[in-house]
């Protein structure tokens, strides 16, 4: 394969990537309505759709590997950005979408560091919640050990 046909399958498999990434963006962006919601069956099912996009960006990584260790090989080049100074056709197209990837994955990236710690706090209000009712059921159970003694027995002596 010539340089040029190895920069427009990078280009193919990285416009898919990118799409991807794009979907889990949009995703992310619904987790964190979710997680104001507290709907966890909706959260449960974003994560699934999160996840399935992950394992088609995984799939889509090895080609785009194999593809750029050829083309660096064939050129004799450590990065895209030497690429581009050789100035192949399809050097700068793939340039601009490797770095909408780069920024797409630090908005999600972001985004996922917002609802972890939104997570954070709705599992530390539970956790504190769970602490008060146990302790309010110790109190109550204090309260209500006399109810729970046997019941002491009278004997009436009628002959008398």
């Amino acid at each position: 394969m010539t340089p040029e046909q190895y920069i427009q399958k990078l280009i193919e498999v990285s416009e898919k990537k990118l799409d991807s990434l794009r979907e889990i963006l949009n995703i992310t962006k619904e987790q964190a309505i979710v997680i104001n919601e507290d709907n966890t069956t909706e959260i449960e099912r974003l994560i699934a759709l999160k996840q399935l996009q992950i394992d088609m960006i995984d799939e889509l990584d090895k080609p785009f590997e194999v593809y750029y260790s050829r083309l660096k090989s064939l050129l004799g080049v450590q990065s895209i950005e030497e690429i581009k100074a050789i100035q192949l056709q399809g050097a700068a197209e793939l340039k601009q979408i490797v770095t909408a990837i780069f920024n797409i994955t630090k908005q999600i990236q972001s985004l996922e560091i917002e609802n972890k710690i939104k997570v954070q706090a709705i599992v530390t209000k539970l956790s504190n919640d769970i602490k008060r009712i146990r302790q309010s059921k110790v109190a109550n159970n204090g309260y209500n050990v006399a109810a729970n003694l046997p019941k002491p027995s009278y004997f009436f002596d009628k002959k008398k």
